[in-house]
């Protein structure tokens, strides 16, 4: 995650279209034209058993811009340069679900063969094998990391969304932590990761907590840590476990007389008046 924030690149959408404006002579057999898609993929080293590939045009150099659809998902404009230059169409079309009230966005494609075209459906396919249960209501690819991995993130209803990254999207990473971190999780509000830590808490000594505010503070060697302020009274400190289990809750008063102060309830001032 820190590296990611460190290298992330955020790619424009106009980062192809100066290439892909420029009509193909249509001169190139189709056999070729598979052949130069088959080569551009594996000199690329991506992941895609191609289905289909089309000439788009040609740049000022005369390098041919191919779009490719892969059998397994969404594919790639490829200019055919030394090396290639590879743009996933996950990232050029843009945020293609948002169904949050008044928030409906839909890029222009610039990818057009079948499968390209809409990424939604491999957004959430990625979300559900990272292991994404909540309803989701929105998807975004936010950028490249330094490995020209997709950086998605995912929106759910009252709840928390995440980000997935790596590879195979399966690093997945609470928008909790993704805010303290430095990052910002625009499908995710306040009020979301409050409910999300309110889930966590139901079926412990803790569960009377109404949370109204719910912060990322630090790892421990076993654990994630937590604050959480309460509606009413005392907020409360816990650490939550890989496999979810929330462990060594504590009221403000308790997690500061161990040296770890609530920043979201500040502890009151001792009582002077106390011998």
């Amino acid at each position: 995650m820190r590296r990611l924030l460190a290298s992330l690149i955020l790619l424009a959408l106009s980062a192809a279209p100066a290439v892909a404006q420029e009509s193909a002579a249509r001169t190139r057999p189709s056999f070729a034209v598979d052949a130069d898609g088959e080569r551009l993929v594996a000199d690329a080293r991506l992941d895609c058993s191609v289905r289909e590939v089309d000439l788009r045009g040609y740049d000022g150099n005369g390098d041919g811009l191919y779009e490719i659809a892969c059998r397994e998902g969404a594919g790639y404009l490829i200019l055919d340069a030394r090396p290639p230059v590879v743009h996933p169409c996950l990232m050029l079309q843009g945020i293609r679900l948002d169904q949050r009230p008044n928030r409906m966005r839909q890029a222009t494609p610039q990818c057009q063969l079948a499968g390209n075209t809409d990424p939604v459906p491999e957004l959430m396919a990625r979300a559900r094998d990272a292991g994404v249960a909540c309803e989701i209501d929105a998807v975004a690819v936010l950028g490249l990391d330094a490995d020209r991995h997709p950086l998605i993130e995912v929106g759910c209803r009252d709840r928390a969304g995440a980000w997935l990254e790596g590879a195979d999207s399966r690093t997945v990473t609470s928008c909790l932590i993704v805010d303290a971190q430095g990052g910002e999780c625009g499908f995710t509000d306040a009020a979301e990761r409050a409910r999300e830590v309110r889930l966590w808490l139901a079926g412990t000594e803790a569960a009377d907590c109404d949370v109204s505010e719910a912060v990322f503070r630090g790892r421990t060697p076993e654990a994630e840590v937590y604050e959480a302020r309460c509606g009413a009274g005392d907020g409360l400190t816990f650490e939550r476990a890989g496999d979810g289990r929330l462990i060594d809750i504590r009221t403000c008063v308790a997690s500061a007389a161990v040296g770890r102060p609530c920043a979201l309830t500040p502890t009151p001032p001792p009582d002077r008046d106390r011998r």
